[in-house]
């Protein structure tokens, strides 16, 4: 019965995070962990499911052309490379400090979601906007050692940057997806070795996650609009964020 209430909340939650381009690791890190989960079993299970809702998700949004591939091969690349350095680094690090970052970009990351999605960023949108390679070298590395290190598959980064660049939403959220699926499998491998997971969970969580993808990335396709979402999310992190801040204290 556990593992099937892990599945229900891992389904609703990956359609939820597939509308939006994020893989939701920055949630379900902390969801395992505060159901019993070590931090470095947690992690893992995170990345799992995040590489397997932006897989559902980029099936989708690959079909429907909303992928940039132009950006996404090489930023992929650097951040696979970087990945599995995190991974490792994180075995070096003690669990508060890493609950602490955790924290962090939580709450960096809620309070960019309650706010209007062009408050920081508010150039005019581009589709056609190119990225320099220096820019892809830095936040491809960036990315990629913060999702190993973390068990976030770095959406939430990439997401604001490609923005940033002058990308529309859509097409951010599509393209922040695939990237995320490359950084977040990458991860895994990097805590592959030390990782002994609950093989009927696994089962459970990862099929949910993929149908969840596929519901949420259709929902967007379907032009619904994600400001509300946004909020929520946003909202969820704070909660998150601020109930784990004080289990350090």
């Amino acid at each position: 019965m556990e593992h099937l209430a892990f599945a229900i909340i891992i389904f609703f939650l990956s359609i939820l995070f597939s509308m939006i381009g994020l893989g939701g690791a920055i949630v379900y890190v902390p969801l395992f962990y505060w159901s019993g989960f070590d931090l470095l079993s947690a992690i893992p299970m995170g990345l799992l499911l995040n590489s397997t809702t932006t897989a559902s998700a980029a099936l989708t949004y690959l079909r429907k052309g909303l992928v940039q591939l132009s950006l996404a091969i090489p930023f992929l690349i650097v951040s696979m490379i970087a990945a599995p350095v995190g991974a490792y680094c994180s075995h070096l690090i003690p669990v508060d400090i890493l609950l602490g970052i955790f924290s962090l970009i939580m709450i960096v990351i809620g309070t960019h979601m309650l706010l209007p999605e062009n408050f920081f960023f508010p150039g005019k949108v581009n589709k056609e906007q190119k990225a320099s390679f220096s820019l892809i070298l830095i936040g491809g590395s960036v990315v990629g050692f913060a999702g190993g290190l973390l068990g976030i598959g770095g959406g939430s980064l990439v997401m604001p940057l490609l923005i940033y660049l002058g990308y529309a939403v859509k097409n951010a959220a599509a393209t922040s997806g695939l990237i995320v699926l490359f950084t977040s499998f990458a991860g895994l491998v990097g805590h592959l070795s030390s990782w002994k997971p609950d093989i009927q969970l696994v089962i459970y969580i990862t099929i949910a996650a993929f149908l969840g993808a596929q519901v949420g990335s259709y929902l967007m396709h379907k032009r619904m609009q994600p400001e509300t979402l946004r909020k929520m999310v946003g909202l969820v992190l704070w909660f998150m964020a601020l109930r784990m801040i004080t289990g350090l204290f």
